[in-house]
């Protein structure tokens, strides 16, 4: 639905207020009838926001037409954002797949040394600019050096201290130094510096690039003679790199799904006096109305990495073995908590798109704990008179229990590897997986969203009566 099929739908539900909608009105009248149209209290944060914008744009008139073209200003202001989120959305996502594969590959690949660093392990420092206090006239540079490797910017002349130039050294053992030195040509000539400094390495240990701003001291380290911003980023595991991005794009993507909500929210309770109207139209209804019927869909969703995937492929394998081992052992012992547990495992391995709910994972193990108490007590009853040969009863009946004991044994250790294998899924799944969001109902919040949505562009709607 276009923006004027909105507009002539907002305005047939003012018509039933009154038919003149350049009339003033009174802000109590409007605020009843939107009551009265949404069967519900019209939020009051939202419309003090408008009612405020419209006062301080138009002189304190309030009429119909105007409350309405604030409306639209602030739908498409809203539509906007959405856009812009879900284009940011979606090239995040595209740049998680990316790490993703990244991650797959570097796990089988990246090797680490005793120091428990990657071979591949680099140091970037990017040199922006600097402001010097020592006198001269001559172009300075930065000079940058680790072990036996030595690097230089190009000379810059002092009137514009900019390079933005970037160096890399290797890093063994983590216990490296890298100093900075900053220097003209008449210093060099007289063996003196402009000023020093060293990079400890554990400052930048997280991984995380760093801007930072540095004092270049005299060779005593008492006068600072010049200062030097510059970027830090030390990379020592890129396994480790890879997965902590792969989470922080996780976070920004669900923190962005979030503000599309929020939105979208904005936008039912903005049109809710005239949702009967807009439900004639299907696809704008669905926009409009799209926060209230999935703010409580399950979220937690498992979202499997390609290890968990391998995983699961071994847990469905000894599904497998287990049922068949079941079935033997059933000949002649009656094994319905275990027929149970594999009906509900078949079920989580055969009817999954998205491999289902956290929750499945929680109670076939919950299940499987649940039997292997059970088999303690029967192994514990049913073993003794075989391994003490105290057999009572004929011989035919003694190897039958010899053979539900060794099958029981071999079902025993099977459970004890698939609760592993799912706890270890689920436990893996929960660490890269946010909370589900949790939306606030209060007009602290309404008032802030308000606040966003009606920045937006100020292009006036002539309404027509």
């Amino acid at each position: 639905m276009d923006q004027d099929e909105i507009i002539k739908q907002v305005v047939h539900v003012f018509n039933k207020l009154s038919t003149n909608q350049q009339q003033p009105i009174s802000k109590e009248t409007l605020l009843k009838f939107l009551d009265t149209q949404s069967n519900q209290e019209y939020d009051r944060g939202l419309f003090e926001q408008m009612y405020e914008k419209i006062v301080q744009k138009d002189s304190g008139q309030l009429t119909v037409q105007k409350f309405i073209r604030t409306l639209m200003e602030a739908l498409k202001s809203l539509k906007n954002k959405i856009s812009t989120i879900q284009t940011q959305i979606s090239q995040k996502k595209k740049n998680l797949e990316d790490h993703k594969s990244t991650l797959h590959q570097l796990q089988s690949q990246e090797q680490f040394n005793q120091y428990k660093i990657s071979r591949d392990s680099r140091i970037r420092v990017t040199i922006h600019d600097a402001d010097i206090q020592f006198p001269g006239n001559s172009p300075i540079a930065v000079i940058l050096g680790c072990e036996n490797i030595r690097y230089s910017t190009k000379a810059a002349r002092r009137e514009n201290l900019v390079w933005e130039e970037k160096f890399e050294f290797d890093i063994q053992t983590g216990k490296e130094e890298i100093y900075i030195v900053i220097l003209d040509k008449e210093l060099a000539d007289r063996e003196e510096i402009g000023g020093q400094t060293k990079l400890n390495l554990k400052d930048f240990y997280d991984q995380k690039s760093h801007e930072i701003t540095l004092e270049l001291k005299d060779k005593y380290n008492v006068v600072r003679y010049s200062t030097i911003r510059a970027r830090v980023q030390w990379i020592h595991s890129q396994t480790k790199y890879c997965k902590e991005v792969t989470q922080e794009l996780q976070q920004n993507i669900k923190s962005l799904e979030d503000d599309v909500k929020e939105y979208k929210n904005y936008i039912h309770m903005l049109f809710l006096p005239f949702e009967e109207n807009y439900s004639k139209s299907q696809g704008d209804h669905q926009e409009l109305s799209d926060y209230s019927t999935n703010q409580h869909t399950p979220q937690n969703q498992l979202e499997h990495n390609p290890e968990s995937q391998q995983w699961l492929k071994y847990g469905f394998i000894l599904t497998l073995i287990y049922s068949f081992l079941v079935l033997f052992s059933s000949l002649f012992k009656t094994e319905f908590l275990d027929s149970i547990v594999i009906f509900q495992s078949l079920i989580y391995y055969l009817d999954n798109d998205k491999f289902s709910l956290q929750l499945h994972i929680k109670v076939i193990t919950l299940m499987l704990a649940f039997s292997l108490i059970i088999d303690v007590f029967w192994l514990i009853i049913y073993t003794t008179p075989w391994t003490s040969n105290d057999v009572l009863f004929f011989q035919i009946e003694h190897g039958f229990q010899v053979y539900e004991v060794i099958m029981q044994y071999i079902l025993f250790g099977i459970k004890i590897t698939l609760i592993f294998i799912y706890g270890y899924i689920y436990y893996s799944e929960s660490i890269i997986q946010n909370d589900p969001p949790q939306y606030s109902e209060s007009q602290r919040q309404n008032k802030k969203l308000v606040d966003n949505s009606l920045q937006g562009d100020n292009e006036n709607y002539q309404i027509q009566q």
